[in-house]
């Protein structure tokens, strides 16, 4: 039972959970001194409006020269919480006061119940994400990272690794991250579950040809029955951008440097000594190394370890290797259509690459268009049958 109860306490969720609690009760308690049992639907709003403040979303009003751009800009249009954001801090409001036994719903008769479902703030929500429609704002979509720039980081990282005078802890890194990056381009795998592989979950195919990746555990995936995300990572003839081969040369080198990976985490933390320890490398370390290539580089525009999901999507979608959206689906691992295509961007590729294509090329023969409509879809003109005219 304590073991139980101190991987809930200790997980990373659990402690964002609480600490979004312990904010929202001190802001009850600053809100004449009220507590959950006499919180209103009302006071929620007051919160949501107090969280609202720390928004980074530009908010460009109909006269701005900035509106539907995103950064930084010199105007003085209001900053607000993205509407998504504002969807999971209601989100989370209902589930604190369900977890205190005010369940899931808001009875507006007698006011009692769960004052997070009350309809006013579910109107709230509404006047948000119209406003934000209203301003051109975009949801936010990771930014692709393309082949040409990880190969051009894997190019920096192989002209490293020969250089003399490295510490073991510095060719560790480098062979670590040029492993991850490949792998994470060609699997679209979440980077985050994609730190958490384990050695014993990677089998080799029967032929020699690839490798196979077996998920049972990360973000989506918990145990739930019958989910799990299996996907094959193939070799390339391009040595310089091969899953297969970088992985191998990655575990080569920890076995010539006496580091077991037979067992435990795939990719591994280092410490300042150069001790690698049996722990996952997570986003963070990642997102920084991603960072330090392509600033260094120069060619370094936003992305982050995301980008590399979006990619693979995106590629799959343009090359031809996933010929529908199941197909992009079952690789990457996603249990959704939503996700699927807001990350392939695949209607939008669809419509640039042949619709709009074949509209464009439709002009000339447009008075046909007219005529066959109107003889074959256009009902309004004809005779009744019946006419007595």
């Amino acid at each position: 039972m304590d073991e139980l109860d101190k991987r809930i306490t200790c997980s990373s969720g659990h402690k964002r959970k609480k600490s979004f609690q312990g904010s929202f009760l001190q802001f009850l308690q600053d809100l004449d001194c009220k507590h959950l049992s006499v919180c209103t639907p009302d006071d929620i709003r007051r919160f949501l409006i107090w969280k609202d403040f720390s928004g980074k979303t530009t908010i460009h009003g109909v006269h701005c020269k900035h509106l539907g751009q995103k950064g930084e800009f010199d105007c003085f249009c209001p900053k607000r919480l993205a509407s998504g954001t504002v969807e999971g801090v209601i989100n989370q409001l209902v589930n604190i006061f369900d977890d205190n036994g005010f369940g899931r719903y808001w009875d507006i008769f007698s006011k009692s119940g769960n004052p997070a479902c009350a309809p006013i703030v579910k109107e709230y929500l509404k006047l948000i994400r119209e406003e934000q429609a209203s301003a051109h704002v975009l949801p936010k979509q990771a930014k692709p990272i393309f082949l040409s720039k990880i190969k051009a980081m894997c190019s920096y990282i192989d002209r490293e690794i020969k250089s003399p005078g490295l510490s073991l802890r510095e060719r560790y890194i480098l062979y670590r991250d040029r492993a991850w990056m490949k792998l994470q381009f060609f699997a679209g795998d979440r980077a985050s579950d994609l730190s958490l592989v384990v050695a014993q979950e990677v089998k080799v195919l029967n032929d020699n040809s690839g490798l196979v990746f077996q998920h049972t555990f990360g973000k989506t995936l918990r145990g739930d029955k019958g989910k799990s995300n299996t996907f094959v990572i193939k070799k390339c003839d391009d040595l310089s951008i091969c899953p297969v081969q970088g992985l191998l040369d990655y575990v080569n080198f920890c076995q010539v440097s006496t580091v077991d990976m037979s067992v435990g985490y795939l990719f591994r933390i280092v410490s300042e000594k150069g001790r690698v320890l049996d722990k996952a490398v997570n986003y963070s370390v990642m997102y920084e190394r991603l960072r330090y290539y392509l600033s260094l580089l120069g060619i370094y525009e936003g992305e982050t370890p995301h980008s590399f999901r979006s990619d693979c999507a995106v590629t799959m979608a343009l090359s031809g290797a996933a010929e529908n959206v199941d197909q992009a689906m079952k690789h990457i691992g996603w249990f959704g259509r939503t996700s699927a295509e807001y990350y392939s961007r695949i209607h939008t590729l669809v419509d640039a690459g042949s619709i709009a294509l074949r509209l464009s090329q439709v002009a000339n023969g447009s008075e046909n268009i007219e005529t066959v409509f109107k003889e074959q879809a256009d009902y309004s003109s004809l005779v009744h049958v019946f006419n007595k005219e």
